[in-house]
């Protein structure tokens, strides 16, 4: 894989750019992409080196590949050599529920990150890796804002832009000097843990299949992705985690109990976790910034809606930022507001609902009953999940 082609922090400190994106996770790369695409000087950050892996299910859905594909980026999933999805499989206490999918792919974050940025780079956007950016308070000229860099530790530069948008991810710790971003967790939170296991591994795990196993204290998540990967995932209380000793061994106990296999190099790897996940960001806009993707708040998400809304903000944002450049005013920071609500938080009304209803064991045996006897009730969730 060729390495991404980065500048220096002192060029990056030299000009003032049009925009700054920090995190080239799919929300920031898509989006820089697109600022690319329109002429405006851009400056991608990102605070580790790529390729990385990243805890995430790995599933694009059919929505996250159509958004893709019109954002001029279709090309991606072709480099990807990424598996096509046509079956979501769950599992409960050895009781098995088969619901068809209409598309999407299998792919892991480290090979979709990299492709995505790739693909910024080539729209004539700048990239810096291997910098933690953190954004200085809104006391600066009206048209400026103020991004401090970091490497190893140690403040080496300063970046200005027009305007910043923010796609860091989970807790958006670019924004530790600003309080207006205050970041609600909720007191259920559960924590994300994954890894990808090299090819080979227990061949029951069939490719194009999302394979879910269901436990009262949360839910572990399979997919193979390129090079007969196996992609884990998972969303488990913190304090079942705890209780197991590691989260190794609360992923091995869910899919004891769920009646999945176990991996057999589960437990010689280290699972990566992540910080609580279900939150919001209060006010995902300010003076000249914006937030997107998991910045700007997360919900458990199912069969790639987590990704699928990154991308749709990422696209989203390209549109409306560019207008502030010059004039920034509030119905810019209304009008994200309302695309926000739209894309993501009422997008998210089967999540919500579903991520309840995996907290009750008693909802959850009632409700593989209904979706056996009754499979046209599943429709309209995977058809809403997937538009």
């Amino acid at each position: 894989m060729t390495p991404l082609k980065t500048i220096s922090i002192a060029e990056a400190s030299s000009r003032h750019w049009d925009v700054i994106v920090i995190g080239a996770g799919p929300a920031g790369a898509v989006a820089a992409h697109q600022f690319g695409r329109s002429g405006l000087q851009v400056l991608l950050i990102e605070r580790k080196i790529f390729p990385r892996y990243k805890v995430c299910g790995g599933c694009l859905n059919q929505r996250a590949v159509n958004a893709l594909k019109e954002a001029g980026l279709g090309m991606v999933l072709d480099r990807l050599n990424a598996v096509p999805l046509d079956q979501f499989q769950m599992r409960y206490r050895g009781r098995e529920l088969q619901i068809p999918l209409p598309g999407g792919l299998a792919v892991s974050r480290s090979a979709l990150d990299v492709e995505l940025a790739r693909m910024a780079l080539e729209s004539g956007v700048s990239f810096l890796s291997e910098t933690a950016a953190l954004v200085c308070g809104d006391s600066h000229p009206e048209q400026t804002r103020m991004v401090e860099l970091f490497q190893q530790g140690a403040l080496c530069g300063t970046a200005r832009a027009s305007v910043i948008l923010v796609a860091d991810g989970l807790g958006h710790p670019s924004l530790q000097n600003c309080e207006e971003f205050e970041s609600v967790v909720s007191q259920d939170s559960r924590i994300g843990v994954g890894v990808l296991l090299p090819g080979g591994q227990i061949q029951d795990y069939t490719a194009g299949t999302i394979h879910m196993a269901i436990h009262k204290h949360g839910y572990v998540g399979l997919a193979r992705v390129e090079e007969g990967q196996l992609n884990i995932a998972a969303a488990m209380d913190r304090s079942f985690i705890k209780q197991q000793q590691s989260p190794t061994g609360a992923v091995v106990r869910i899919l004891q109990e769920s009646g999945f296999p176990i991996p057999p190099a589960i437990g010689e790897q280290n699972l990566k976790g992540t910080i609580p996940l279900t939150r919001k960001t209060v006010r995902p806009v300010a003076h000249r910034l914006i937030l997107v993707g998991d910045a700007a708040g997360y919900l458990e998400p199912f069969t790639g809606e987590g990704m699928s809304n990154a991308i749709s903000e990422g696209i989203a944002a390209a549109s409306i930022l560019p207008r502030g450049l010059h004039n920034w005013d509030q119905s810019l920071e209304q009008e994200w507001l309302q695309v926000h609500q739209t894309l993501t938080m009422q997008r998210l009304h089967w999540c919500r609902w579903l991520a309840q209803l995996l907290r009750s064991p008693t909802a959850i045996g009632v409700g593989l009953r209904l979706f056996r006897w009754f499979p046209g009730i599943a429709r309209p969730i995977v058809a809403s999940l997937n538009h």
